[in-house]
């Protein structure tokens, strides 16, 4: 079905539906409804009137968009934020396995350190303190290095049961993210926590942000 045979309602929607920021900035009273209007009648060529756009924006479920954006924050039990990380990319050759099993035995996790491994079918990412990155890169064959982050930070969210059948909760996080300027550079997401990697720049500002959301 064609834009033009399509009802205003429908399109509107669809453009709330996809896109997270504008779906919660409206939720939140972020989002100046007209602006979002002239938006949608610019992108769909001037097909629907700006009245009929308006007025059907305004008739979105607001309210309860922000309910379910506010439960999703109560999900949040922890939050904490460790800066000075790094991130290696690696191919996801026959030799890495055994060699970052190697390194991981030069970890001191008793006193803090950070070293975590998420494999891909064609990658394996490294999750380490900046101070051990020299160590890591000593490691692994040069030929198998993909790309490397410094000077990054993680913010570390610890989630409740529920969140694990919960559809969207690290959506809605993400988002968070984005409306308040923080870059995302990757994310982790096993059952019950999720580890945001951030610029350092960004760190604390992700960190008020998930924070603010945890409290509803």
């Amino acid at each position: 079905m064609s834009n033009s045979e399509r009802s205003t309602g429908e399109i509107v929607k669809e453009f709330i539906e996809r896109d997270g920021v504008i779906k919660n900035g409206l939720a939140r009273g972020l989002m100046n409804a007209r602006a979002l209007a002239r938006h949608i009648q610019v992108a769909t060529n001037n097909r629907y009137s700006f009245e009929a756009i308006l007025s059907a924006i305004r008739r979105y479920p607001v309210k309860a968009n922000a309910t379910k954006h506010r439960d999703m924050g109560k999900m949040i039990s922890k939050l904490t934020l460790k800066n000075k990380i790094a991130v290696v990319s690696v191919r996801n050759s026959p030799e890495i396995p055994s060699l970052l099993a190697k390194f991981s035995g030069e970890i001191d996790y008793g006193r803090g350190e950070t070293f975590r491994v998420f494999s891909g079918p064609e990658s394996v990412t490294a999750v380490v303190d900046s101070k051990n990155l020299d160590k890591l890169t000593a490691t692994i064959p040069k030929r198998d290095f993909i790309k490397t982050f410094a000077d990054l930070s993680e913010i570390v969210v610890a989630l409740s049961e529920p969140a694990v059948k919960t559809p969207g909760v690290v959506a809605a996080l993400a988002t968070e993210l984005a409306i308040n300027g923080v870059n995302l550079l990757t994310t982790a997401a096993p059952p019950t926590t999720v580890v945001f990697m951030v610029e350092e720049t960004d760190a604390l500002n992700g960190y008020r942000a998930l924070e603010r959301l945890s409290r509803g």
